[in-house]
């Protein structure tokens, strides 16, 4: 049967039209997630950022083509068009992993990338888009559909990554994509289309295997992006890949060579100083084909590698007889090796990636089967949420390199969340010290200016004037010794450091020919002098550098994000986004406005700058709270890949609740759809005020209670904020069926801005201004709604017998 609104679908068609949609978001989502990780690794973490506008993009700009092709969806939504879509999907995902495979990720050929992969996400609109315009009666039931795809697509893509790697992620959402080909082809009744599906899933499976063992599909980190990974073997010929895996945290590539890969003639392509021959490396650990960690050789003895303890950056470890040592992020185990070269009897180090770990622990003998030393209490963990969690207190903390300059540089890791340098994690780190414990940090030079200042701040926060802060702080430098590559080293003590504490290490920097900044009493270099002296202030310190050097907290925890006012990639980003949205916004307006079935300007029922208010400030608000609750909750649940799928999984998953319930609750009720906003509104506001404390109250507890709690929190706002989209929907059916397609365009659009909005207000305000920008977004849709309440929505026979049957 077909209606003046679209095809009037039986039980059957129904069912199938859910699983199609259910299928096809799963998808959607999980080739969102398993691209971001590949563009990390090929190229750089930022352009993470780029498959996320990738993905909005092909989204948004399905609308397009759906409303072109709008009166013939109406008469056969499940036809060429939605199969083709799901067929497009298959085919088109292994030929852009192998165009990038052959072109070796080249950075040069991004717009080509960006061009290919973002075919798939049109595919994935087109279905969708096509499934809201023609069946818009059922879209409380269509939206859930969506959102619970999308759900479960959050919670299996970790696991999926980790067993099939980034690329075998993505030739199984071509699998899953024919099979969603299978069921619109059942859906039409179509013999020779269910054929032709059919074959396509055994296509898509053939290509899994054959990836599986050849390898034609692999992507390559790009030569010319300057990566380590790279660098390193072009560096040291002979030297080889010998294992590669991924998981949800990166993909990891291990690197052996030849027995004279430590030549000391050869230097290290990171520091460019001949660090080989002082270490024996073993192997070297590469993450995203980015910062690397070594395997040094060792024979497990305390006696055998003390060469190391004579560097700068382990100094501290010798400072007193055997102090208990936590250290955090100890990757191949180089620092663990030279705090029991020091004579350190007690160590406990914490490592947040497990294939690090275990890749150390398989080498054995050869590294001194380090993390099963009798002198080594070794955790898999993020070290902010193990140190929250301890109960011991430690002489020493230390904290060394977690990424490189390279990644620095490449302004990569500068809208990356970091909870390990915030102000918050240093009260952390003091609040588990012992009365004369020290922590010591590992980083470059750039950064000593802001470890300068946020020590100052954590001295204050517990007592100590600014006027006596020297006397904690010691900073010193090894750029200039060429066998060193320990860079700038900063100590913190808990106590003022005692004269025998100073005597040794200034002794050990004038043999070594370290550059000390901040000794007390002997040396202070401008303008740390200006400040410890109280010449200038906190924040006049901080004008004098070109680069920020403020304290980060957890609330902006970007501490590598050194431009001012945040990195250039996001202004690059915002603006591109800018031009995205108001494409979406312009085009389809020219198109309606040129189309006979509808008169924009005398259309009474509902005002087009309404509806298109509307939606945009649902896409814009519902992305801004959804990811400044994703990084509020990184720091509570610890683990960034496992908060990102939960949170996904809560939020889409309650969303999608909502959206079935909305169309028995809502249905074309605006009275209630104010409600609904206005709940949204209240909540937000409870977690501006509220979260954060919540989360340092309960941030110790274990893994599976935060988990627990997590979901108690987003749930709620989650059910909500899966109501306005689909009610919206049914409004538009039930007035001006032409505008679905556009709207779905605009909150596209709009997603796109907020994604990078948020990064860029969280760096320079912080998450809880991103926050409550979305809750404004929201006020923006209330006050829509407020307009559309005196209505009276009256629908047609065939859409109330359909609502009927709801």
């Amino acid at each position: 049967m077909v209606s003046s609104q679209g095809l009037v679908p039986s039980s059957i068609n129904r069912r199938l039209l859910f699983a199609g949609v259910f299928l096809a978001s799963l998808s959607g989502l999980v080739l969102e997630i398993a691209l971001t990780r590949i563009f990390s690794a090929a190229i750089w973490y930022h352009f993470a950022f780029v498959a996320v506008s990738v993905a909005l993009i092909g989204l948004g700009a399905s609308g397009l083509v759906v409303h072109y092709r709008l009166k013939k969806i109406k008469e056969n939504w499940a036809g060429n068009l939605t199969i083709a879509s799901s067929i497009g999907i298959t085919f088109v995902l292994p030929l852009s992993l192998f165009v990038m495979h052959v072109l070796a990720s080249d950075i040069t050929y991004l717009p080509l990338f960006m061009l290919l992969f973002s075919v798939p996400f049109f595919f994935v609109g087109i279905i969708i888009s096509a499934a809201f315009s023609a069946f818009g009666y059922v879209a409380g039931r269509l939206y859930a559909s969506d959102l619970i795809g999308a759900s479960l697509g959050a919670l299996s893509v970790v696991a999926l990554i980790s067993i099939l790697g980034g690329e075998g992620t993505l030739l199984l959402v071509g699998a899953i994509s024919a099979v969603c080909a299978v069921v619109f082809s059942s859906a039409s009744k179509n013999k020779k289309n269910i054929l032709i599906s059919l074959a396509v899933i055994a296509f898509a499976s053939m290509l899994l295997v054959v990836n599986e063992s050849s390898q034609i599909f692999s992507i390559q980190t790009d030569s010319r992006a300057q990566k380590d990974l790279p660098i390193f073997l072009r560096e040291n010929p002979g030297t080889e890949i010998v294992k590669t895996q991924w998981n949800s945290f990166s993909r990891i590539d291990v690197v052996e060579g030849p027995t004279d890969i430590c030549d000391s003639s050869m230097a290290d392509p990171v520091f460019g100083q001949p660090r080989c021959a002082s270490e024996g490396l073993v192997a070297k650990i590469f993450i995203d084909g980015g910062a690397g960690t070594n395997i040094i050789s060792w024979d497990g003895s305390a006696d055998s590698r003390q060469e190391l303890s004579s560097w700068m950056q382990y100094l501290p470890f010798t400072m007193s007889d055997d102090p208990k040592t936590l250290i955090i992020g100890s990757g191949g185990g180089r620092d663990v090796v030279a705090a029991i070269s020091s004579g350190i009897t007690d160590v406990t180090s914490v490592e947040i990636n497990p294939i690090i770990f275990e890749t150390v622990k398989s080498y054995g003998g050869k590294a001194g089967n380090l993390y099963t030393h009798t002198y080594v209490d070794a955790n898999i963990d993020e070290g902010r949420s193990f140190v929250s969690r301890s109960i011991d207190k430690y002489d020493i903390i230390y904290v060394p390199f977690v990424d490189t300059w390279a990644s620095v540089s490449s302004g990569g890791l500068g809208v990356s969340e970091n909870f390990l340098y915030t102000v918050e994690g240093f009260q952390e780190y003091y609040d588990h010290l012992t009365d004369k414990g020290k922590i010591v940090t590992i980083r470059w030079l750039i950064d000593a200016p802001r470890f300068v200042s946020t020590f100052v701040t954590l001295l204050e926060n517990n007592g100590v004037s600014q006027s006596d802060a020297y006397k904690h702080i010691i900073l010193v430098s090894s750029e200039s010794v060429e066998e060193d590559p320990s860079v700038t080293m900063s100590i913190f003590s808990k106590e003022p450091f005692t004269d025998d504490e100073i005597k040794f290490l200034t002794d050990a920097f004038s043999d070594k020919g370290y550059k000390p900044m901040l000794i007390p009493g002997q040396v202070m270099v401008e303008p740390y002098s200006k400040l410890l002296s109280e010449d200038i202030s906190l924040e006049q310190f901080y004008d004098l550098f070109p680069t920020k050097v403020h304290p980060v907290t957890d609330d902006s925890p970007y501490f590598l994000s050194f431009e001012k006012p945040f990195p250039p990639i996001l202004e690059d980003l915002l603006y591109v986004s800018l031009g995205i949205a108001g494409v979406f916004l312009v085009v389809p307006y020219i198109w309606l406005k040129k189309s006979k079935d509808i008169n924009i300007k005398n259309n009474s029922t509902l005002a087009t700058k309404n509806v298109v208010l509307y939606f945009a400030a649902l896409g814009f608000g519902f992305i801004l709270i959804e990811l400044a609750l994703l990084q509020k909750l990184i720091l509570f649940l610890g683990n960034p890949t496992m908060t990102f799928a939960l949170l996904l999984f809560t939020v889409l998953l309650s969303s999608g609740i909502g959206s079935l319930v909305s169309a028995k609750l809502i249905r074309l009720n605006t009275k209630n759809l104010i409600f609904v906003i206005f709940g949204i509104i209240c909540i937000g506001l409870i977690y501006v005020v509220l979260l954060t404390p919540l989360i340092y109250a309960t941030i110790s507890e274990p893994f599976a209670l935060k988990a627990a709690v997590s979901i108690g929190l987003l749930s709620p706002i989650g059910f909500l904020m899966g109501m306005p989209m689909p009610t919206g929907m049914r409004l538009l059916k039930s007035h001006v069926p032409t505008f679905i397609p556009w709207m779905w365009a605009i909150n596209g659009g709009f997603s796109v801005l907020g994604a990078i909005l948020t990064v860029i207000l969280s760096i320079v305000y912080g998450g809880s201004y991103a926050m409550l920008i979305g809750i404004s977004a929201y006020v923006i849709a209330l006050v829509v709604s407020l307009t559309w309440r005196h209505q009276t929505i009256k629908l047609t026979t065939n859409s109330t017998q359909i609502k009927n049957k709801n």
